[in-house]
C-alpha cells in the first residue's frame, strides 16, 4: 500500500485534553463529585440531570465519552443508549448504576455500553476504564484519518476489509468461501487459504448448524436480511492467537445476498451471485454477560448461591416434591453474636469469618443440597431430596457441631454458634415464601430461648407472632385513644401506720380484655420500643395526677416509677427526667425510679454514670424485685442505690420455708449494713408483716395494706391521713 495514503498532517488525531465528556446522573451530589474528580485531567465536561436533557445535549454536539446512569426520571439510561444506537452516534458510553437486575445490566451491554460499574464504585477503576476507552478512541481517530485519505480508492476498500477487526467473507452459489479477510487468522486460527473453497458449514458449531443453514448463506437484501444473529464458529485452537483457548468462538452475524443486474430488453433482471457477510467476535461480551449472570445469582464474598438462586431452586424443588408426594426441608441459619465479631475485629475480619463459616457448612451437606447466603450472617439450606424430620435433625446437629471448633482471627481463638430454624414441605406450607418465613420464625424462637440450637416450626410460633403484632398495634392505639391509666399502691411505715411512699403502676383498659396489668404487654412494648412512649406517658401522668394536688404536695410522700432498659439506654434519659421535674415543679427528693437488676448489667459503667447524674440531683434509685436477677451484689457498691425492694416471691416464702425466711433476713441485714432503705413488696398477712418488722423492715407494700387504687381513691386517703394527723396534733 502507498504510505502516502496513511501519512498526512491534515486533521491530526485529537489530544487527550480535547476529549469531551458528558456526565448524566439524576443524583446531583454523585454527579458533581464525579465531575470534580474528572476535571482534574479533562476540562471539557458537560453535565445532564436526566436522560431527556442528555439526549438534547447529544443532538447539539459530539461527545467523545458519556458516563451514564440507568435509573433516571423522564428518560432512562436504556432510552439514551437506544437513541445513540438508532442514530448511529459515534461515542463511547460507560454505565454507572445502582441497578442490580441482571436483565437491565445485560440490556445495557447489548445496547452498546463499553463498560459497566455498580454503585458504589472505585474511581481508580473508573479512571482506568476511561483511559482504555480513550486509547481506543485515539486508535479509532487514527483509523478515521486513514479512511479519509483512502476514500474513493480501491486500496481503501481492501485495507478496510483486511484490517477490519470483524471477519468479512463472501460465499459463492454453493455456499463455499470465495473470500475471507485477514481477521480469520486472529479470530478463528485459520489461514485464509484453509477456508477458500470450503463449505461454510465446516466452521459452524454443531449446535448451531440448523440455525446457520437459514442465516449464514443469506440470499435476501437490505432491510429484509437477518442482522445481529448470534452463532458459534469452530476455532482452530492450535493456530489461534486468542489469549484463551476455546473450541467455539461466539459471533454476531450480519449477512446479505449479492446480486448482479442484467438488462434484458427493457427489463433489468437481478441474478443471485452469492452472500456477503460480517461476523463480529462477541467473546468479551459473552464473558461479561457470564460474569454478570454469576454475580446476579451468587454471593460474591462466600461464592455461595444468593437469595435469587435459592428461590429458583426452591421453587423447582417444591414443584418436584408436590408431584412425587415427597417432603423437603428448609433451614434458616443465623450466627449468634456475629455483630460482636465485627465490632471487635472490624468488617474485613468479619468477612473472613463468614467465608470460613461457609466453607465449614458446605463440607457438611450433600452435593444436591443448596446452601445460600442471604446477607449479613444469615444463611439458608435447602434439602431437596426426600428428607425426614429425623434426617433434618441429624443435618442440623452436624452443622452446629461443624462450628464448634475455634476459628483463628488475627491470632486469636474465636468461637461461633449458630441458631437454626427448620420448616418442612408440605407440612408447614406449600408456598416457598411462607416456608422461608416459617423457618425464619423458628430460628428466632431458638434465639429467644438460648441460641446455639435448632427447632422445627410450630403453629404456636405464628400465633405468638400474631399476638405480638396485635399487642403492639393495640398499644399504639391505646396511647392515642386514652386507654391507659395509672393505679397507685401505697407504701406504709408500719410503725406509724402512715403512707410514706407510693408506687405508680401502669394499667391498660383493653377494649376486649378489660383492665390488664403490665405483665401482659410490657415485654412486647420493650421489643417494639413503644416502651419509651409509655414511660414518657407515665411520667407526665404521675406529675399531673399527684403534684397538682395540694394535700399530696404537703404530704412529703415519695413516688416510685418503674423504668425500662430502653429508658436507661437512652443517652438523653437523665436530662429529660430532670427537665420534667423542673417543668412540673417537682422536688427531686419526692421522686424515686425503680429499675431491675438485669437492666444495667449489659453496660454497668454507662448506667452508673446516668444514675449518678440523677442521684446528684436528689432523685432516689431503688432496685426492684431484688434478688431475682443478676447474682453478683457488687453493683450495690458501684451504683448510687438508695433502696432495695424485697420481691414478693421471697416474702410469700416467709411462712412456708425456713430457707425463704432466712433469705429475707439476709437481704434485710445486708441492706441495713450498707445503709440502704428496704421496702417489702407483696405483704398479704400479719404473719409476714410481723416477721419483717422484727427484722427491722418497716416500709411495706401489699394487699394487707392496700391494693393498687385509682388516683381519686389514693388522693382521698392522703386527705384523710392529713386530717387524722391534724386531729392528733391538736389533741
Amino acid at each position: 500500500m502507498d504510505n502516502s495514503l496513511i501519512s498526512s498532517d491534515e486533521n491530526p488525531p485529537r489530544s487527550e485534553k480535547s476529549i469531551s465528556f458528558l456526565v448524566v446522573d439524576d443524583d446531583a451530589r454523585a454527579r458533581e463529585s464525579l465531575v470534580a474528580l474528572l476535571k482534574r485531567q479533562w476540562p471539557d465536561i458537560t453535565e445532564a440531570e436526566d436522560g431527556e436533557e442528555a439526549i438534547s445535549l447529544i443532538q447539539q454536539r459530539q461527545y467523545n465519552l458519556i458516563i451514564l446512569d440507568l435509573n433516571m426520571p423522564k428518560k432512562s439510561g436504556d432510552q439514551v443508549l437506544t437513541f445513540i444506537r438508532e442514530k448511529k452516534i459515534q461515542t463511547t458510553v460507560i454505565v454507572i448504576s445502582g441497578e442490580t437486575s441482571i436483565n437491565k445490566v445485560t440490556d445495557a451491554v447489548r445496547l452498546g455500553a463499553y463498560d459497566i460499574f455498580r454503585k458504589p464504585y472505585s474511581f481508580d477503576e473508573l479512571e482506568h476504564s476511561i483511559r482504555n476507552a480513550l486509547d481506543k478512541l485515539l486508535v479509532e481517530d487514527e483509523k478515521a484519518q486513514i479512511q479519509k485519505r483512502l476514500e474513493h480508492s480501491e486500496q481503501l476498500h481492501r485495507y478496510m476489509v483486511n484490517n477490519s477487526p470483524d471477519l468479512i467473507y463472501i460465499l459463492n452459489l454453493k455456499g463455499e468461501f470465495s473470500f475471507v479477510n485477514n481477521s480469520v487468522k486472529r479470530l478463528l486460527g485459520y489461514e485464509r487459504a484453509d477456508l477458500i473453497g470450503k463449505h461454510y458449514s465446516e466452521i459452524i458449531a454443531d449446535e448451531d448448524r440448523m440455525k446457520a443453514e437459514y442465516l449464514f448463506n443469506e440470499r435476501r437484501r437490505e432491510s429484509r436480511t437477518n442482522r445481529t444473529v448470534e452463532l458459534g464458529l469452530k476455532c482452530n485452537a492450535v493456530n489461534s492467537s486468542k489469549s484463551f483457548q476455546t473450541s467455539v468462538c461466539p459471533i454476531e452475524l450480519n449477512s446479505m445476498g449479492i446480486y448482479s443486474v442484467d438488462s434484458k430488453g427493457s427489463k433489468k433482471v437481478s441474478t443471485y451471485q452469492g452472500t456477503y457477510g460480517v461476523a463480529r467476535d462477541i467473546s468479551s461480551r459473552k464473558k461479561a454477560e457470564k460474569l454478570i449472570t454469576y454475580q446476579a445469582y451468587h454471593d460474591l464474598l462466600t461464592k455461595l448461591p444468593n437469595r435469587a438462586m435459592l428461590l429458583d431452586r426452591l421453587d423447582l424443588a417444591v414443584k418436584q416434591a408436590a408431584r412425587t408426594g415427597q417432603t423437603l426441608i428448609v433451614m434458616f441459619l443465623d450466627l449468634d453474636r456475629f455483630k460482636l465479631i465485627n465490632d471487635s475485629f472490624g468488617h474485613v475480619v468479619g468477612d473472613q469469618l463468614l467465608v470460613e463459616v461457609a466453607d465449614r457448612l458446605k463440607a457438611e451437606i450433600r452435593t444436591g443440597d443448596t446452601l445460600a447466603r442471604l446477607g449479613g450472617d444469615e444463611f439458608m439450606l435447602l434439602l431437596p431430596q426426600p428428607t425426614t424430620r429425623l434426617q433434618a435433625e441429624s443435618v442440623a446437629q452436624k452443622l452446629i457441631a461443624s462450628l464448634q471448633q475455634p476459628f483463628y482471627l488475627r491470632g486469636k481463638e474465636v468461637y461461633v454458634n449458630v441458631s437454626i430454624g427448620i420448616a418442612v414441605f408440605p407440612d408447614d406450607s406449600n408456598d416457598i415464601n411462607t416456608l422461608i418465613k416459617n423457618a425464619d420464625m423458628a430460628m428466632y424462637d431458638v434465639k429467644a430461648t438460648g441460641k446455639n440450637g435448632y427447632t422445627f416450626y410450630d403453629d404456636k410460633l405464628e400465633h405468638a407472632a400474631a399476638e405480638k403484632i396485635s399487642i403492639e398495634s393495640g398499644l399504639r392505639k391505646a396511647l392515642k385513644n386514652d386507654e391507659l391509666e395509672i393505679y397507685y399502691q401505697p407504701q406504709l411505715d408500719v410503725t406509724t401506720r402512715r403512707i410514706v411512699g407510693v408506687e405508680a403502676l401502669l394499667r391498660w383498659n383493653h377494649p376486649e380484655f378489660g383492665l390488664v396489668e403490665p405483665n401482659y404487654f410490657i415485654e412486647h412494648a420493650e421489643e417494639s420500643r413503644i416502651i419509651e412512649q409509655l414511660s414518657d406517658w407515665v411520667l407526665h401522668r404521675v406529675a399531673t395526677d399527684l403534684f397538682a394536688n395540694e394535700d399530696f404536695l404537703a404530704s412529703g410522700i415519695k413516688v416510685s416509677i418503674n423504668l425500662s432498659a430502653s429508658d436507661i439506654r437512652n443517652k438523653n434519659f437523665p436530662e429529660s427526667l430532670v427537665a420534667l421535674t423542673r417543668h412540673y415543679g417537682i422536688e427531686p427528693k419526692r421522686l424515686e425510679i425503680e429499675i431491675t437488676e438485669n437492666m444495667f448489667m449489659s453496660d454497668i459503667q454507662a448506667c452508673t454514670h446516668k444514675l449518678q447524674v440523677l442521684s446528684n440531683k436528689g432523685i432516689s434509685i431503688a432496685i426492684d424485685d431484688f434478688g431475682t436477677g443478676y447474682s453478683s451484689l457488687n453493683y450495690l457498691r458501684e451504683l448510687p442505690v438508695h433502696a432495695v425492694k424485697i420481691d414478693y416471691s421471697f416474702v410469700s416464702e416467709i411462712e412456708h420455708s425456713e430457707k425463704g425466711a432466712a433469705l429475707v433476713a439476709a437481704i434485710v441485714g445486708m441492706a441495713q449494713g450498707l445503709g440502704i432503705d428496704i421496702v417489702a413488696e407483696g405483704v398479704e398477712n400479719t404473719n409476714q408483716s410481723d416477721y419483717l418488722e422484727e427484722l427491722g423492715c418497716h416500709v411495706m407494700q401489699g394487699y394487707l395494706f392496700s391494693r393498687p387504687v385509682a388516683v381519686s381513691d389514693f388522693l382521698g386517703r392522703i386527705t384523710t391521713q392529713k386530717e387524722n394527723y391534724s386531729s392528733l396534733s391538736n389533741a
